[in-house]
């Protein structure tokens, strides 16, 4: 075989992976300025057509209001750079939520021993999807969209589907729901939490390395000695962990879970996903990126309301996003 044949045949190595992540980091963060541009346009067409848009109360609301969405979206992101998907999260989230309202109300165990429990559970569950999904061959679409129903029986079936409230933990309800310095709700301060955890682990370490690589071009990983179904099943843990996060944050909050919480919830995390930058079929994406796409799924629910649209329209709004974020996607690939 001829020199230049052997070398176009060579595998991949640790340094032609390197590259090729810092290639996606860069492509991502050259998304994440388009993302930031839309959402600052956003911003202030809002504020120059509403009066009470661009007030304090109302984007302390706005930003509280997509805290859970955000944090949930945060450990998303791995599983999209990975090149998976989650149909599962709004279910799981819910289903977390009520046995954690079970287990703190109903049977009085400490708040604080609760929300680890949400957390290790959220966690074990979505690893299971992982291993369904790597170790079984089935896609990820398939494994979450089937865990969807089961999480949501699930959580019927442990409420009886009544609702579940009171809880009397006022130190937990103020570390989660409460107000820092005065005026910022607790639950921002999460999302931004989960936000710099995010950021660091998928830019800093080998892990995140190994999801780009993995999501970037799964054969040539494996070619360099990468453990792609331990990277995937990992991305779900993360995942798994936050939406644990988000749901006793939920539970302090409103001091109490409903057993529709979380009901399409999926589509708002996978809207800000998308919207966010992050590839469709993996190996790029940011944190930030997704942050900010929580934050245009949040003004355009925001100015709906402010704007006197009906309501029936907002949904239509999200679509319509998603797929041009889609479409953006596909283009750039296809231009690449």
């Amino acid at each position: 075989m001829s020199e230049a044949a052997g070398s176009t045949m060579a595998p991949l190595t640790r340094h032609d992976m390197a590259f090729r992540r810092k290639l996606a980091i860069f492509s991502s963060n050259s998304r994440e300025l388009s993302v930031i541009f839309a959402a600052l346009v956003m911003f202030v067409a809002l504020s120059f057509s509403t009066d009470t848009f661009f007030t304090e109360l109302n984007l302390l609301s706005l930003l509280r209001q997509i805290s859970v969405i955000g944090i949930i979206a945060v450990g998303s992101t791995f599983v999209f750079i990975s090149g998976e998907i989650d149909l599962s999260v709004g279910a799981l989230h819910g289903l977390l939520a009520m046995v954690c309202a079970k287990l703190a109300i109903n049977m009085g165990i400490d708040m604080y021993a609760v929300a680890l429990v949400g957390v290790l559970l959220g966690a074990t569950l979505s690893g299971i999807n992982g291993v369904i999904t790597t170790k079984l061959r089935i896609p990820s679409f398939i494994t979450t969209l089937g865990m969807l129903s089961i999480y949501s029986g699930a959580t019927l079936v442990l409420s009886t589907g009544m609702p579940i409230s009171g809880l009397q933990d006022p130190g937990f309800r103020s570390l989660v729901a409460g107000r820092a310095f005065g005026f910022i709700p607790a639950q921002v301060l999460w999302m931004v939490a989960a936000g710099i955890f995010g950021t660091y682990l998928l830019l800093f370490t080998r892990f995140g390395y190994n999801v780009f690589a993995t999501g970037g071009n799964k054969a040539a990983a494996k070619a360099v000695g990468i453990n792609t179904d331990r990277v995937k099943i990992l991305a779900f843990v993360c995942s798994g962990a936050l939406v644990g996060v988000s749901s006793f944050i939920l539970l302090g909050w409103f001091r109490g879970v409903d057993p529709q919480t979380g009901n399409g919830l999926e589509l708002s995390v996978i809207a800000a996903v998308i919207i966010g930058g992050t590839g469709l079929f993996g190996g790029q994406g940011s944190v930030l990126g997704t942050l900010v796409g929580a934050l245009i799924i949040g003004m355009i629910s925001n100015g709906t309301v402010l704007l006197g649209v009906d309501s029936y329209y907002e949904p239509v709004a999200h679509g319509a996003v998603i797929l041009l974020a889609v479409i953006i996607d596909i283009w750039v690939r296809a231009r690449r």
